[in-house]
């Protein structure tokens, strides 16, 4: 909270939202019973992540206007296993994720004088292995150590050195005994009320989700004087321009805030982006991804979507089919067996009177992996008394030739019941068994509940379904 109102100290509101699970806390913000808040921050993480959840409300947010700082953690490089550290919701596509720096001033309260990357900031590939969003591609491109396939993090970072001055609990003032990537965010998020203010003022709208502008600033000609490039590293090497130590680096001052609020504008118009941007599925299944609308100068007229290039044998289609002023629709991509294995560009074109603007959807259309697994679970049913945790065993068999990883997941998890796999995949050919532990909290509620467990492998999926009886 001191962090955000020292960046921002004429916030209208300072909300703080108290919740005991993410989707709870997610949907106060997204509803706004005290008001809608442009600009939202978390210092939260878990494991394992839930995409599916909280991805709805993330969209929600970016069609609202709204944008979500999330710290990148404190553990240094995030891993690629997704199971040794917590890192989710920072690798998310729909969110900005912060990492850490270390900030040096001329003097106390002076103007920056330099930074270098925080030794324990977070970032990386995904653990997760979200796939890589459009507005990141060309960015990654140019980062030897970023993946070109992978949601790559942190997107930008501010100050995380233990150098902050802190006033909490009705104590005493203390200096240089807190930081983290905890205080990075909440400054992003100050710092983008700043932004919102003067955005508004030149008629342009609030920003909502910032990514694909920051990434076409940090590619643009003026991108050291709007940011403050990092070059030190933090075990990943930071170099000129996008990079896993610190992204693009920490806000530039005002310039920064005019490249992102832009001049006034007397034309409105939009732009289109999807997320992902590079979809790839098996022979006779289906895929989707988010087109978002952005505007300037006021443009709030409806958005007509439709698409081209896509093959024979598939389908596209839009939910809603058109957005009104700064939106999304969910776009869903369907292909049937026949359709020819390859890699194809669709284009998705938004119309509003004689207003047109394009993105572009890369598909890749894949054949079924031959062979088959099952699974099966040991005990396939059984109780625990709250505050317990225990484990079953998930086997899965593989036949006819299958060679592929299975990962694992669960849902109709109830609440109070946390869960996770160990390990979390197996890797090919698929076969063997993974630990599914399962700890009941003390105020879980009581009754008994199916477990879904699915394994997913190859283009294929299998589940078993536990059933769970929690008792006193």
């Amino acid at each position: 909270m001191t962090q955000a109102l020292g960046m921002a100290p004429g916030l209208s509101h300072l909300v703080v939202y108290i919740g005991s699970t993410d989707a709870a806390i997610f949907n106060a913000m997204a509803a706004g019973q005290v008001a809608v808040c442009a600009q939202l921050s978390s210092s939260w993480t878990w494991y394992p992540a839930d995409p599916n959840t909280d991805n709805p409300y993330f969209e929600e947010f970016a069609a609202q206007g709204q944008n979500l700082f999330q710290a990148a953690g404190d553990s240094g490089k995030w891993t690629t296993s997704g199971t040794a550290s917590e890192i989710y919701p920072a690798d998310d596509v729909y969110i900005t994720s912060v990492g850490g720096t270390d900030l040096t001033t001329s003097a106390a309260a002076g103007p920056w004088s330099s930074e270098t990357a925080w030794v324990d900031g977070g970032g990386g590939i995904s653990p997760d292995r979200y796939a890589i969003p459009s507005w990141q591609t060309t960015a990654a491109a140019g980062c030897s150590s970023c993946s070109t396939s992978y949601r790559n993090g942190p997107d930008v970072s501010a100050n995380a050195n233990f150098t902050y001055y802190v006033c909490a609990d009705q104590t005493a003032c203390t200096a240089n005994q807190y930081g983290g990537t905890s205080f990075a965010a909440p400054l992003w998020a100050g710092y983008l009320a700043l932004v919102n203010q003067q955005s508004v003022a030149n008629g342009n709208g609030l920003l909502g989700f910032i990514n694909p502008a920051l990434y076409s600033i940090g590619e643009g000609s003026s991108y050291d004087s709007d940011l403050h490039d990092i070059t030190s590293s933090n075990g990943y090497s930071a170099t000129s321009g996008y990079d896993l130590a610190t992204g693009w680096g920490s806000p530039g001052g005002v310039n920064f805030i005019n490249a992102l609020a832009g001049s006034a504008s007397t034309t409105p118009g939009f732009n289109l982006t999807a997320s992902p941007g590079s979809v790839s599925l098996v022979q006779g299944n289906a895929v989707s991804s988010t087109i978002t609308s952005s505007v300037t100068g006021g443009f709030s007229s409806a958005i007509a979507l439709s698409a081209s290039g896509q093959p024979s044998g598939v389908t596209v289609t839009f939910t809603p089919s058109s957005i009104t002023g700064a939106g999304s629709s969910s776009m869903g991509i369907s292909v049937v067996s026949t359709t020819a294995p390859g890699t194809y560009t669709i284009t998705v074109k938004g119309t509003s009177g004689s207003t047109v603007e394009t993105t572009s959807v890369l598909l890749t259309v894949t054949a079924p992996q031959q062979g088959n697994f099952t699974l099966s679970v040991s005990p396939s049913s059984g109780y625990m008394a709250r505050g317990q945790s225990g484990y079953a065993v998930v086997t899965s068999s593989v036949s006819g030739g299958f060679d592929s990883a299975v990962s694992f997941s669960a849902t109709g998890v109830p609440s109070g019941v946390t869960t996770s796999f160990s390990p979390a995949s197996l890797p090919a050919p698929g076969s063997g068994s993974t630990d599914f532990d399962l700890t009941v909290s003390r105020n879980a509620h009581l009754g008994t509940y199916t477990i879904t467990i699915k394994g997913t492998g190859g283009g294929i999926t299998r589940t078993t379904t536990p059933t769970l009886q929690i008792r006193r």
